[in-house]
């Protein structure tokens, strides 16, 4: 898709507004990390986070979940380019402490298991130890967080490739939600974006994983349309009420102001995205069953691709 350099502002400029507002400013840190692993950023070296959206219900305040999306966002200043690698939730990781195989949608919650605010941490060393690459930082968010935010700007509209039905989606209460749609260009208001997002019905985590960057860029395409901008940016006082609980960081605020200033002048050519998919990752035993974990005579060629040559540095 291609856009202009102002979209492009428009678009940074749009989530630099919401990350710092909400992500870094509002976003309350687990008690643990408070201090000890607040992030901070010399405005000179890469700079890498760890985003992951919480599987949890609205009446649920805790870090106890599993979590959904899993992506990895870098930036280097030295050439100005961002990378972000979106992770299957079913691809599995050595633990640090013992070896053994774990789902990455399970790290946040072993992490809370062995203390309460661990949970991000815990995650963030266990995928760097398996990357080979240091993560400085964690975003977290839920489900009333990106619901808020895509009715923010009046919903997104996607060209679907094929037909949904799905009888058993879980609703927002662990119980169950039919999601269907139909073929062809639809309109989504937030929840019916995060369904889409989420169902797995008659496919798997990579068709999945598809659909969810389709979201994406319909956002993106709302995003460019004139009056979308200015509307989200007069909701803000109420969107700061409702989503300062739904967000969790441990960004130093100074520094999250100069990363979102520099997110701001990157370019569509600046930003390289990519997926831990089938083509980088092999299938393993583990007893009677088969767990996916990466490919790593191959990730080193995925990760260049998506951060860069510098990728560890």
């Amino acid at each position: 898709m291609l856009a202009s350099t102002q979209m492009i502002r428009q678009f940074t400029g749009f989530l630099c507004m919401f990350g710092l507002a909400l992500l870094i400013v509002l976003a309350p840190q687990p008690a643990q990390a408070q201090d000890e692993y607040t992030a901070y950023w010399n405005g000179q070296s890469r700079f890498t986070i760890l985003i992951m959206g919480l599987d949890r219900r609205p009446n649920e305040h805790t870090l106890q979940v599993r979590t959904d999306a899993i992506m990895i966002a870098s930036y280097d200043p030295s050439t100005k380019q961002l990378g972000i690698l979106s992770i299957p939730r079913d691809m599995h990781f050595s633990l640090v402490e013992n070896g053994e195989l774990a789902r990455v949608n399970t790290l946040v919650l072993r992490g809370e298991n062995i203390q309460e605010g661990y949970g991000p941490i815990y995650a963030m060393d266990t995928l760097q130890y398996n990357f080979g690459f240091y993560i400085d930082a964690y975003m977290l968010f839920d489900f009333d967080a990106f619901i808020t935010l895509v009715d923010a700007i009046g919903g997104i509209t996607i060209d679907v490739p094929m037909a949904i039905y799905d009888p058993e989606f879980p609703d927002m209460d662990y119980g169950f939600d039919p999601f269907e749609v139909s073929r062809g260009v639809q309109d989504f208001d937030g929840y019916d974006a995060l369904r889409y997002a989420r169902t797995r019905h008659g496919d798997n985590d990579y068709l999945r994983g598809q659909r969810q960057l389709a979201v994406l860029e319909a956002i993106y395409a709302k995003l460019q349309e004139p009056d979308t901008l200015n509307g989200a940016i007069d909701q803000i006082p109420t969107l700061l009420d409702q989503l300062s609980s739904n967000f969790y960081t441990n960004i130093n605020i100074e520094d999250g102001v100069r990363l979102g200033i520099e997110l701001a002048g990157l370019t569509f050519d600046d930003v390289h995205m990519g997926a831990l998919n089938e083509a980088y990752s092999l299938e393993v035993n583990q007893g009677r069953d088969t767990s996916r974990v990466p490919d790593r005579a191959l990730l080193p060629e995925l990760l260049i691709e998506v951060f860069g040559d510098n990728y560890a540095g």
